[in-house]
C-alpha cells in the first residue's frame, strides 16, 4: 500500500478547503469539465472521467491541489493516446454519500449541455446537490 492510500485510509472524510477557496476550486473544477470532459461513469465510490488530452496539465495539477486538500479521496491518472482518464475513488465509509463528494466534477459539464457518454447515476447524483 502506497504512503497517499494510507493517508487516505487515515484522513477524514472533509475537505480541507476554507469556503472561498472551496467555491473558487469548484468554478475550476466546473470551467474544466465543461471544457474537457470527454465522457464519465460512475459505479458505486469510483467516478471514472475522460478529458481531452489538451487538458492534461490542467488535469495534473488540479489533481496535485485535491490530494492536498481531499486527501480521503484516491486519484489515479492515466494517460492514452485519446485521452486523459481520472479515477476517483471515494473511501468505503463514505457510502451512499460518495457521489456527492465527487459530483462537482461533471455536474457543470451536464449544466451546460455536456451529455454522459456513459449509463450511469450521475444525473440522480447531481439533482441531490
Amino acid at each position: 500500500m502506497s504512503n497517499r492510500q494510507q493517508l487516505a485510509q487515515s484522513a477524514p472524510l472533509a475537505c480541507t478547503l476554507g469556503a472561498d477557496d472551496l467555491k473558487s476550486r469548484f468554478a475550476e473544477i466546473g470551467a474544466l469539465a465543461g471544457r474537457a470532459l470527454l465522457g464519465h461513469e460512475q459505479v458505486g465510490r469510483r467516478l471514472q472521467l475522460s478529458c481531452a488530452t489538451e487538458a492534461a496539465a490542467d488535469l495534473e495539477r488540479l489533481v496535485a491541489q485535491e490530494q492536498d486538500c481531499c486527501a480521503f479521496l484516491q486519484f489515479e491518472l492515466r494517460r492514452e493516446a485519446d485521452a486523459i482518464h481520472l479515477a476517483i475513488t471515494a473511501p468505503i465509509e463514505a457510502g451512499e454519500f460518495a457521489p456527492l463528494l465527487y459530483a462537482h466534477f461533471v455536474n457543470k459539464a451536464q449544466a451546460q449541455g455536456a451529455e454522459c457518454a456513459f449509463s450511469c447515476a450521475c444525473a440522480s447524483a447531481g439533482a441531490a446537490l
